[in-house]
């Protein structure tokens, strides 16, 4: 049997042994199958960040990897636990939207809500489906049962809406969809927007975030940034990103997930 990946995305941090609980109870299932954490620092409960995240991240996986979510607030409820399979993957996780941005993205084909008490542990609690379902289904997954045998067929479910950002008068206006952990602030502006206003390497631009105005360096690599100065670059993922050259953007305006932006070439 060739090899099959796992991928594990939570909000539970690393100070507590639920990654452990999942990991093993995978292994346990499944000893042929290989686990890749994601991360586990999503901000708690906070699924728009990490349908983001699974979105930046899922398609650097081989073909076929099974790409697993507990980012869960609504843990305990009514609400569906889904297997989604796309184009090249399958997704696992709660109805809540978090899976939505990178099915969508990859292109979903079917989608079936986990029923079959066979693939989940007996002794079923109310506060920790991440050990109860989204660990053992994944796991049973990579040994091959097929989702069709661990569920029904669904055509409604959840998603997780990201605004637009868009030009208008020589202008781009968006928002902060994340910041990572070296404090760059990665906004849902892409380099073909910031491509339609023309701007150079070393071109100065009038960026606000929220109603603090900066003028700041439009730069291709990080050391074409002064230190300890702000500016703006093109990331991995074609994003705009605010950083500073070896220091933190997130601190040096106050950014957070979901202010907005709005920049312009220095006029």
């Amino acid at each position: 049997m060739s090899k099959k990946f796992i991928t594990l995305l939570t909000d539970f941090g690393y100070e507590d042994h639920y990654i452990a609980v999942l990991k093993g109870i995978i292994y346990s299932i499944c000893p042929e199958a290989f686990v890749v954490d994601i991360t586990h620092s999503i901000p708690k409960f906070n699924t728009k960040v990490a349908s983001c995240i699974l979105n930046f991240a899922y398609k650097y996986f081989p073909r076929g990897t099974i790409h697993s979510v507990t980012v869960y607030p609504e843990v305990g409820t009514n609400m569906k636990a889904l297997i989604m399979k796309t184009k090249n993957y399958v997704f696992v996780g709660p109805d809540n939207g978090v899976l939505s941005i990178a099915a969508e993205d990859d292109g979903i084909e079917k989608v079936y809500e986990i029923t079959n008490k066979d693939y989940m542990r007996d002794d079923m609690s109310r506060t920790f489906h991440g050990r109860d379902i989204f660990a053992p289904v994944p796991a049973f997954l990579a040994c091959g049962v097929k989702p069709e045998d661990m569920g029904v067929q669904v055509y409604d479910y959840h998603t997780i809406s990201m605004e637009k950002s868009y030009v208008k008068n020589e202008s781009i206006t968006g928002e902060i969809i994340h910041v990572d952990s070296y404090g760059n602030v990665i906004m849902n502006i892409g380099k073909e927007q910031l491509d339609s206003l023309n701007v150079l390497d070393g071109e100065i631009l009038e960026v606000h975030v929220g109603v603090i105005k900066y003028e700041i360096v439009f730069a291709e690599t990080f050391s074409g940034i002064s230190p300890g100065k702000l500016g703006l670059i093109i990331d991995s993922e074609n994003l705009l990103e605010l950083c500073v050259f070896k220091g933190s953007a997130a601190k040096m305006v106050s950014a957070s997930i979901g202010d907005k932006i709005q920049l312009k070439k220095k006029s």
